[in-house]
């Protein structure tokens, strides 16, 4: 073994020696040391090994060869009170299945022991899955917080593939999977459609530290995508533009107006692109785009997912002034905008289903006639100091 070779190892053993002041995982008892040199002379191929003395030293000693990836190793085991054979054979079993990285990344581990005068030897041969890149992939994430900043920067960017380690104990699959469905909900000027996950727990859900799997899918490719935002991008703000110094409240009605007049096939299309840039759109376009227009105008938006007369449908919930109401895009398609914006949950309950648990209660009592007053009584204004405006220059 070359010298740098020792360096690299001692430094893996040094990182995981100090790495036990943080977390209860790695406590034990070991100590690593290098066959004796000859002063003076470097020893072609000196073989490092762990020397332990209890079975918690020999667990950790095994992960510590897997952390750092070694094929093979060394453990010499001294004043051993139990069986080693016994206790070795049982401590590779449980590294490939109940220690993260070995139930993540290794295939099998084979082991011989041998007795030699004051200590047993046990040889170590580990079988990997996974390459060094692989494993030295898997990223820290301490908080759900942390996992959650880790899918979206991976979905935003189009990953495909995500790994992380972590002890938080809310790091649950339908957490995460929801967590990824509302994100695309709330943020369609980030994702022009929702991409899907397949996550997988090593060495299971329910462990105290895991590592989390993310296999990411998308409807279109990266490049795509990225050519769909840039599309959707300037009709965003040009709409946000000509709505500079409206009130929240005219500002809502514009975008739903301006979605509603988007449409031109209501069959099919379910995201902010297929509605503003192609015009096909059915009840989730819609609610995607009022969102996107919304997002990019400061106006507080979140999409429902409900039913109307049965069927599966989809609409916002906006909020002005401290309360929350109802505006459904689809149903002004073709109709007045006053046929689906400001509406309360007393308003809807007749033909409209929601989860009132998962929703907040619109109870509002701002109308969709006051809103339209301020707009006329703005345009009267205006026309009065036009024409003041055009008096005076004549």
């Amino acid at each position: 073994m070359s010298r740098s070779r020792i360096v690299c190892f001692l430094a893996a053993a040094l990182l995981l020696a100090l790495s036990a002041g943080c977390s209860s995982f790695y406590d034990g008892e070991y100590s690593y040391v290098t066959r004796h040199e000859e002063p003076g002379a470097l020893v072609d191929d000196p073989e490092p090994y762990y020397e332990v003395r209890t079975y918690v030293g020999m667990k950790n000693a095994v992960q510590s060869l897997i952390s750092s990836r070694a094929e093979t190793g060394i453990i010499r085991v001294k004043d051993y009170s139990s069986s080693v054979e016994d206790d070795v054979a049982r401590v590779c079993l449980d590294a490939t299945r109940d220690y993260p990285m070995g139930a993540y990344a290794v295939e099998y581990i084979s082991h011989s022991v041998s007795s030699i005068l004051g200590y047993d030897e046990i040889k170590l041969r580990i079988s990997y899955r996974l390459s060094q890149e692989e494993m030295s992939a898997v990223r820290s994430a301490t908080t759900l917080t942390d996992v959650y900043s880790c899918i979206e920067n991976s979905v935003v960017n189009g990953i495909s593939h995500a790994t992380i380690q972590t002890s938080s104990l809310s790091v649950k699959e339908q957490i995460l999977l929801t967590y990824l469905h509302n994100l695309y909900r709330a943020h369609p000027e980030l994702l022009t459609s929702e991409p899907r996950a397949v996550i997988t727990f090593y060495p299971s859900e329910d462990s105290i530290t895991k590592i989390v799997d993310f296999e990411f899918s998308y409807r279109e490719d990266h490049e795509i995508a990225l050519e769909h935002l840039a599309e959707l991008e300037p009709v965003a703000d040009a709409l946000a533009a000509s709505l500079e110094g409206l009130t929240m409240d005219e500002q809502a009605l514009y975008c739903c107006t301006a979605v509603a007049s988007s449409v031109l096939n209501t069959a099919r299309g379910g995201t902010a692109y297929d509605t503003l840039i192609l015009g096909n759109a059915d009840s989730e376009g819609c609610a995607m785009a009022y969102q996107y227009l919304c997002n990019r105008c400061g106006v507080d938006c979140r999409v429902v997912e409900g039913r109307m007369d049965g069927s599966v449908h989809y609409w916002n919930m906006i909020l002005l002034d401290g309360d929350y109401y109802h505006v459904d895009c689809s149903a002004c398609i073709g109709n007045p905008v006053s046929s689906g914006f400001l509406f309360s949950d007393s308003q809807m309950v007749q033909k409209y289903w929601w989860d009132v648990d998962k929703y907040p209660a619109c109870s509002g009592e701002l109308t969709i006639q006051r809103v339209m007053d301020v707009i006329l009584a703005r345009q009267i204004a205006d026309e009065e100091g036009s024409a003041d405006t055009a008096a005076a220059e004549n």
